[in-house]
């Protein structure tokens, strides 16, 4: 079961804006909100590794610091993100912002949103049931809080706990009646459950509070093309915004929904319009190329082995699209 459209809108919000405590003086002094703030700003402008070199500076000289680890987390985070558009194993850093969110936490035992960030950072390094004890620590310090249910929900989702995803996802809607999010998010759990005709009324019905979130209308893409309508999931996702369609949830679904209807080439294209919008993600010109490929098209295969190459030089993920692309060449039934 794969929730990631829900849980990266979840997630959107879950770091703090940072938590501390007093330290010891120390001989050695930075100007703490200076540093944050210099994080903060690589970290928009993605660029981890600056704000790692920073955050880890600032851990240098303030070991006591929760604020300090949770920078930390977040860079490394981002980083991993990095490496996995690169084709590069994302697990090492995850596991290493798993372990700073977790100093963080023992530093600063009652910020639920610490928990709620560990628990974020569980789910990304594969812990689930990590993740479902600190979405459970966060909610229990934060008895208000929806989003905490939201993920403990989505959490449970995925590892197809119904029962217990369906008791989160109720105290999410309880908890906020007017948010789309545990509606789309129970959506998702009629329809792991077949129940296609109610899951699509709550997809549609979590839209229409809020049309201009694209997270909501991809999962009502996905609850469609689950429920066996592709077509329907298609005119759904192309009516999004251009910006919001090149996002990697909307471009996967959308090219899902067009497999289905056996329309490989134009699967592909969605794919090389996102490898476009985002040169330095080799997985999506490597999903294009792969898909070219199957529709026939070597000329667009090819280029797409240089989009690869640019987002990654080291070359791993284009050599081997170009040795797809050299076996179909040298195969007697090739197109």
């Amino acid at each position: 079961m794969r929730c990631g459209c829900l849980l990266s809108c979840a997630i959107a919000s879950s770091g703090l804006p940072g938590c501390d405590r007093p330290t010891p003086p120390r001989q050695a002094q930075v100007d703490v909100p200076a540093s944050a703030a210099a994080i903060e700003t690589y970290l928009r402008e993605g660029l981890p590794d600056e704000a790692m070199r920073v955050a880890d500076r600032l851990r240098e000289v303030e070991p006591g610091s929760a604020l300090a680890a949770e920078l930390q987390a977040r860079a490394l985070l981002m980083a991993a993100t990095h490496d996995a558009e690169r084709g590069l194993d994302p697990l090492p850093r995850r596991r290493q912002a798993l372990d700073r969110y977790a100093e963080a936490c023992e530093m600063a035992p009652r910020e639920a949103g610490l928990w709620r960030s560990q628990g974020v950072a569980a789910d990304m390094a594969g812990d689930a049931p990590r993740a479902i004890r600190c979405y459970q620590t966060a909610a229990e310090l934060d008895p208000s809080s929806m989003q905490d249910r939201l993920l403990l929900g989505l959490a449970h989702l995925r590892r197809r706990d119904f029962e217990e995803a369906r008791r989160a996802l109720e105290d999410a809607k309880r908890l906020a009646p007017d948010s789309p999010w545990p509606v789309s998010a129970q959506a998702s759990l009629r329809a792991e459950l077949g129940a296609f005709d109610e899951a699509i009324a709550l997809a549609r019905s979590a839209v229409t509070m809020a049309p201009t979130e694209s997270g909501l209308a991809v999962n009502l893409g996905k609850v469609l093309r689950q429920s066996g309508a592709p077509g329907q999931a298609i005119d759904v996702l192309m009516a999004l915004a251009p910006e919001q369609r090149l996002q990697r949830g909307a471009t996967e679904e959308l090219a899902l929904s067009l497999i289905d209807l056996e329309r490989i080439a134009d699967a592909a294209r969605a794919w090389n319009d996102f490898a476009l919008a985002s040169p330095d993600d080799a997985l999506a010109a490597a999903e294009a190329g792969r898909l070219w490929l199957r529709a026939g098209d070597r000329a667009r295969a090819r280029a797409c082995v240089d989009l690869a190459r640019v987002a990654q030089p080291e070359g791993t993920i284009a050599n081997e699209l170009q040795r797809l692309l050299d076996e179909g060449m040298r195969s007697p039934s090739a197109p």
